[in-house]
C-alpha cells in the first residue's frame, strides 16, 4: 500500500471499509445503494455512497484492481496530480449515475409519458408485459459499485496515453489503448446495454466513460501544454 498514490490509496481504503461494514451489517448495502428517485428507498446521499459500495468480493476486486492499474499513472504529478485525479474520479462517478438515471427516466417517459412513476401496480393496464417488466426493473433496481468512476479513468487513460499497450483478459496479445478501451471495453457495454443481458448497469459504465473523456478533453484543450 505504501507504493500507491495518495488518492488511489484512500479510495481503495474507503471501498474496503464500506465493503466490510456491509458484510457485517447486510442491510447497510441497500441503504447506501442508488435507487430510482421515485422509489421510497431513495435517499440523497446514495448519489455518492453507491460509488463506494459493492455487491460481492469479485465486484470490489475487479474495480479496485482497475483503479490500482490505471489510477496511479493518472494521479502522478506529471499527468494530472492528486487534486485533478480526485475530481476526475468523482466527476466520472457522478456523471455515470446521472447518465444511468437519465436513460432510465427516458425509458419511463417512452412507455408512459412520465418519469415520476411509482411501482407497477400504478402503471397503465394497457401496457405490454415487457414494458411493465422494464419499468419494474427500473423502479426496484439498486445500483452499487465504483465501475462508473473507474470507466472514467479508463477513458481518460485512453485519451492521454493512446499508444500504451494493454492486455485484455480474454485477448492474449497487447492492443493499443486507443483501440482497446473504446472498441473492446466501451463497445462491449454499448452492445450489452442494447440487449439488457446480465445484472450490470452498462449505461452507467458508458456514462462514466463519457464524462471522464469529456473532462480530460476540456482540461487538455484549455491548457497551454498537455499533461504528459
Amino acid at each position: 500500500m505504501n507504493n500507491l498514490t495518495p488518492v488511489v490509496k484512500n479510495i481503495i481504503l474507503i471501498n474496503v471499509f464500506v465493503f466490510v461494514a456491509c458484510f457485517i451489517y447486510p442491510d447497510l448495502t441497500d441503504i447506501l445503494a442508488m435507487h430510482y428517485p421515485t422509489n421510497p428507498d431513495f435517499k440523497p446521499w446514495q448519489i455518492v455512497t453507491h460509488m463506494f459500495t459493492h455487491g460481492g468480493i469479485f465486484h470490489i476486486l475487479f474495480n479496485m484492481y482497475a483503479l490500482y492499474s490505471f489510477g496511479g499513472v493518472l494521479e502522478s504529478d506529471h499527468v494530472l496530480g492528486s487534486k485533478r485525479f480526485a475530481f476526475l474520479y468523482l466527476f466520472s462517478g457522478l456523471g455515470a449515475i446521472a447518465f444511468y438515471i437519465a436513460v432510465n427516466a427516458g425509458m419511463a417517459y417512452y412507455y408512459i409519458g412520465d418519469v415520476f412513476f411509482t411501482n407497477e401496480t400504478h402503471l397503465p393496464t394497457q401496457l405490454s408485459e415487457s414494458a411493465i417488466k422494464s419499468l419494474s426493473q427500473i423502479y426496484y433496481a439498486s445500483l452499487v459499485g465504483a465501475s462508473g468512476a473507474v470507466y472514467g479513468l479508463l477513458a481518460a487513460f485512453g485519451y492521454l496515453f493512446p499508444n500504451a499497450p494493454l492486455v485484455f483478459m480474454f485477448i492474449p496479445v497487447p492492443i493499443k489503448a486507443k483501440y482497446m478501451i473504446p472498441l473492446v471495453i466501451i463497445g462491449f457495454d454499448i452492445m450489452f446495454a442494447q440487449t439488457g443481458i446480465g445484472n450490470i448497469a452498462h449505461t452507467a459504465h458508458i456514462g462514466g466513460a463519457l464524462f471522464g473523456f469529456l473532462l480530460v478533453l476540456y482540461w487538455n484543450k484549455t491548457n497551454k501544454q498537455t499533461f504528459y
